[in-house]
This record gives C-alpha cells, sequence and structure tokens, in this order.
C-alpha cells in the first residue's frame, strides 16, 4: 500500500502549534522497506481497524475493529486469534500490571475490561457524560450517530488507588482530550461507573489515536480529520505537531525499537520507523 501525508495537514500542523512550541512540518519517518511502498504488516484482514496496541508480555498486536472483533497478531501482522465483541470498538489499551486490555465503544460510551487470555469481556464501565455542572458535556446524539469516545491509552502511575489513570479522545460534541478515573481496583463488580476528571485545553478535532510515551511523559495523539500528529504533555500542553502520514488513521502505538504501527480504519495496518530524536 502507498500513503503520502495530505498537504492540508502540512498547513494545519504548521498553524495548530502556539509559542512555546516547536513545529516540523513532516513526521520524521522511514519506511520500512522501498520508499513509499510496502509497509502493510496486516496478514489477517482485518476489517476497518480503529484502535491498536502492543501488549508487553505476550508480545503480540491487539486489534480492534468497527466490526465489532478483536484480533491478536504477531508483530509482524499474522493471525492468533479472533474474538467478536458485540459494538462498535474504537480503541485498545493495555495495563501492564495485570495484562488485562481495555477497549472503548462509541456511541455507547463505556470502557470494557478484555481478558486476552480467556478472550472474553470481564467488566464494564460506562462513562458519566458529566463533567463540571453540564450534565451532557459528552453528547448524546439522538437523531443521528454518536461520534464520541474515539481513541484510549491507560497511562499507569505507582501509587495511585486504581494503578493509573485513561486519556481518551471525544471524536466531537465536543472534540477534546479527557482523563478518566475507572475504578479497576476500587471495585469489583461486574459493571461500575467511570467519570471524567479533567479535559486537557488542548485543542484537537478528532482525537482519533493516541499512545503514551513512558519516557518523555508525553500523549502522541493523531487526528485523522486533519492528519496531524501532536505529542502533548500529561497536563495537556502542545509539545509539537507533525504533518502525519496515512489514512484515516484511528489507532497508534510504538514498539521498544522504535516502530510505529497504523491502524487506518480504511484498511491496512502500517510499520513505520519513528526517527524523532528530539527529547
Amino acid at each position: 500500500m502507498r500513503f503520502r501525508a495530505v498537504v492540508a495537514g502540512a498547513v494545519l500542523a504548521a498553524v495548530v502549534c502556539g509559542a512555546g512550541c516547536r513545529t516540523s512540518i513532516r513526521f520524521p519517518y522511514l519506511w520500512p522497506g522501498t520508499p513509499g511502498f510496502g509497509g502493510n504488516i496486516d496478514q489477517a484482514g482485518v476489517p476497518e481497524p480503529s484502535g491498536i496496541c502492543i501488549h508487553p508480555s505476550r508480545k503480540t498486536l491487539f486489534v480492534v475493529s468497527d466490526d465489532g472483533l478483536v484480533f491478536e497478531l504477531t508483530m509482524q501482522g499474522a493471525l492468533v486469534s479472533r474474538t467478536e465483541v458485540p459494538g462498535d470498538l474504537e480503541g485498545i489499551t493495555v495495563d501492564p500490571s495485570t495484562g488485562l486490555l481495555y477497549i472503548v465503544v462509541e456511541g455507547e460510551d463505556i470502557i470494557l475490561e478484555y481478558d486476552p487470555v480467556g478472550r472474553a469481556v470481564t467488566r464494564r464501565f460506562p462513562v458519566n457524560r458529566a463533567y463540571g455542572r453540564n450534565k451532557q458535556f459528552l453528547q448524546k446524539q439522538v437523531d443521528s450517530y454518536d461520534n464520541g469516545l474515539e481513541s484510549l491509552v491507560f497511562v499507569p502511575r505507582a501509587r495511585h488507588r486504581e494503578g493509573g489513570t485513561f486519556f481518551a479522545g471525544n471524536q466531537w460534541d465536543p472534540p477534546c482530550v479527557l482523563e478518566i478515573l475507572v475504578p479497576l481496583k476500587s471495585s469489583r463488580a461486574p459493571e461500575a461507573e467511570a467519570r471524567i476528571l479533567r479535559v486537557l485545553p488542548l485543542k484537537i478535532d478528532d482525537p482519533s489515536g493516541m499512545y503514551y510515551d513512558s519516557v518523555r511523559k508525553r500523549l502522541n495523539i493523531v487526528s485523522d480529520a486533519d492528519n496531524v500528529l501532536v505529542e502533548s504533555t500529561l497536563q495537556g500542553r502542545l509539545v509539537r505537531s507533525y504533518a502525519f502520514p496515512g489514512d484515516n488513521q484511528e489507532g497508534l502505538c510504538r514498539d521498544e525499537e522504535g516502530y510505529l504501527y497504523l491502524a487506518q480504519d480504511s484498511g491496512g495496518i502500517i510499520k513505520i520507523k519513528d526517527v524523532r530524536r528530539t527529547p
């Protein structure tokens, strides 16, 4: 598969980054093979891949599909397992301390806990739509499709009562990045409410995929609406922005060797080498 960054995204990357933020028009990356060709490692034919993460102990990729499917793939993209989980699955992340996976369901705005060993959903965490005095901060659309929570990443914190918190991207109504508290340890009920802790001041449309860089302590967030990737602190301060390659980028993760895996809703899991060198 061949793809390139959209020019409009390049222009936006130059504009979106405010004072104190360094901008590079083009995301610095290398192709694993012939430049401009190849890169799609998906050997399983995942339909509409919409989220991706690396399982640290299993050394595999987990990919979710809009079609209500969870795939486990080798790091080379070969099929390990395929499991049906009903819903419009949009993002997936892992708690490295337990190995459990967490999946966000768009439209319902629910976070599912998924056991990769039993290949089953073990708990459900509906996200309370309220924030501050607004009981419907996350707006529920009735007459049209509810473009809600779209991306998800778990950020571990050693002394946190729940082991860490989640950061999520809400696609529209409103487009924003949230920090969400999920009662991972304080509740063992099969269903328990998650709530919004804060809304980051970062302004980005359609935050469709993200991963956490534990070395730099930054979120890396991609917008498939604008073909842009931004680096942000956990406080929501924009550090850098880049025009980002791909098409309908809806999932993003990075391995220990510096390779990025990009899940494209239009099809394909693209592998490229991240060659950013700045701290």
